[in-house]
């Protein structure tokens, strides 16, 4: 299982445009139902800063370049956004059915 974390400023003047087009791609996820994936876009609180978490399933390859909605939507995003996305890989310690493989209990 591979967890990434994405950050994305979008500017002030393009958060509506922004969230309506991350709400058509999740209706286009919905219909295509890609094997594999979990995927979330949200919105930081009183901010513009978009948070984006995915999780591919272990050895599925990652399935979104291939929807050609998702091409438009990261063509649109060009001009919304300020600066470049921060993109983390996360190692998952523990959960609790949020993602979809389950762990080895830790000792933590």
């Amino acid at each position: 299982m591979s967890v990434m974390l994405v950050h994305q400023k979008v500017k002030d003047e393009h958060i509506e445009e922004a969230e309506a087009a991350a709400r058509d791609l999740f209706t286009t996820l919905d219909r295509v139902h890609p094997e594999g994936l979990r995927y979330a876009s949200t919105r930081v609180a009183g901010t513009s800063t978009f948070v984006i978490v995915f999780e591919l399933a272990d050895g599925a390859e990652d399935p979104r370049p291939a929807i050609p909605e998702y091409a438009q939507f990261l063509e649109q995003l060009k001009t919304w956004v300020e600066g470049a996305p921060v993109v983390e890989t996360l190692d998952v310690v523990g959960s609790y059915n949020l993602f979809g493989s389950k762990r080895e209990a830790s000792a933590a």
